[in-house]
């Protein structure tokens, strides 16, 4: 029930002001008075099919069927009445209306309080909010539609342009529907479909098709080392470019995932080192500090003492390393009595949309211990993007 509630908290488009009151679909939007309301009497609207978890026509007293989805109609009256709704008070809006070159008449309600109940099997049972009744109408549609369908859509980046060809509510990507728009691509003709929130990036999504990833840039020594900073060099393992990098005291290879470190570390020296991993840290995008896990951590005791490795002379250690803030535990969704996508989860070190082609730097700092000497050593890696058909971007631009 707590998930039903906090879906109340959904991004509406920023749309200009229009005549009357309307959401970020278009459709009627919630009142602090009743009279506020009566502003709908006289408006054409036109309904639609639900999308998203706060939008439903059940219980509202009106089932759209194919048919009528395409027709028109004017609301006639709106009344607004105190009710009891599940043991509390909440407000019912009732709409009429007739439809348009007809006699035909409809009649819906929504509440301006959210109302749920819990079946017996488990299922959520929800009242419908008038605030998001899938509808929408036809005047400050058609101003949006008017305001968009020609433009061109471009991006520096990318050589292709688009111009929008036509506008309508879509199906979201969370609680509520969307605004969309239909875009044509200038050269090819092709035609595809985007939210409106998207139109600057979603059209190039095939150009800009590809990956973050990492590559390693210097690696940091104490001031003190005789040899501070050694040569890095790239090797190409079933196409990962992995790094390799070697000195009087260690030789590893090392590449970045977007939930760890991977590496490979040789002990070189003519002693015995020590891994310090509770002294190991992990530096973010954002400039954040975690501690690291390594392999054989468990997930529920990644914050506690990790004792240090040891590693022999000529010997070598296949380990991982993974920022402990980005490691938790998702409780997952109950359907019913059954619970789905729970269990233990990482995000990703990298940036979870397209932020262009350098994200910037992440490090990691591995504490090696030689004797009684710590040397820390830090591995700074660049996050860059690849893109997958560079072909179609103006290169000059990137």
């Amino acid at each position: 029930m707590k998930k039903v509630m906090s879906i109340l908290v959904a991004l509406m488009v920023i749309l200009p002001a229009f005549a009357f009151d309307v959401n970020g679909t278009f459709g009627m939007k919630e009142q602090d008075t009743p009279e506020g309301y009566q502003q709908y009497v006289g408006k054409q609207f036109k309904v639609r099919y639900a999308s998203g978890e706060l939008e439903t026509w059940e219980k509202s007293g009106f089932k759209p069927k194919d048919e009528i989805i395409s027709n028109t109609y004017t609301i006639t009256k709106v009344t607004v009445k105190d009710v009891d709704l599940n043991g509390k008070p909440n407000k019912e809006v009732t709409v009429e209306a007739v439809q348009d070159g007809s006699n035909k008449k409809v009649k819906f309600k929504g509440y301006q309080k959210v109302s749920v109940k819990m079946g017996f099997w488990g299922d959520i049972k929800k009242w419908p909010l008038i605030g998001y009744m899938p509808i929408m109408f036809i005047e400050p549609f058609n101003e949006f539609k008017t305001q968009n369908v020609g433009k061109i859509i471009s991006n520096p980046i990318v050589k292709d342009t688009y111009e929008v060809i036509d506008a309508y509510v879509a199906r979201g990507s969370g609680a509520t529907a969307a605004l969309g728009l239909e875009v044509k691509n200038t050269r090819t003709g092709q035609t595809k479909k985007v939210l409106y929130d998207k139109k600057d990036t979603a059209p190039f999504s095939d150009a800009l098709e590809g990956k973050y990833t990492t590559a390693l840039i210097k690696v940091e020594k104490p001031e003190d080392s005789s040899d501070r900073y050694s040569e890095v060099k790239t090797i190409t393992d079933a196409g990962v470019d992995k790094y390799s990098f070697n000195d009087s005291t260690i030789n590893i290879t090392i590449y970045g995932t977007p939930e760890q470190f991977n590496f490979i570390l040789k002990n070189v020296s003519p002693h015995s080192l020590r891994i310090i991993w509770n002294e190991a840290a992990f530096v973010g995008l954002d400039g954040s500090t975690s501690k690291i896990m390594h392999a054989g951590v468990k997930y529920s005791q990644r914050e506690g003492d990790q004792p240090a490795t040891t590693v022999i002379k000529g010997a070598k250690i296949d380990d991982l390393a993974c920022p402990t803030a980005n490691v938790y535990y998702d409780k997952g969704s109950t359907i019913g009595y059954t619970t789905v996508g729970n269990g233990w989860k990482t995000r990703s070190m990298f940036p979870s949309e397209y932020k262009g082609k350098d994200a910037g730097e992440i490090r990691l700092m591995l504490p090696i211990q030689v004797k009684d000497v710590v040397n820390e050593y830090t591995f700074v890696f660049k996050v860059y993007y690849k893109y997958s058909h560079p072909e179609l971007l103006n290169q000059e631009n990137l």
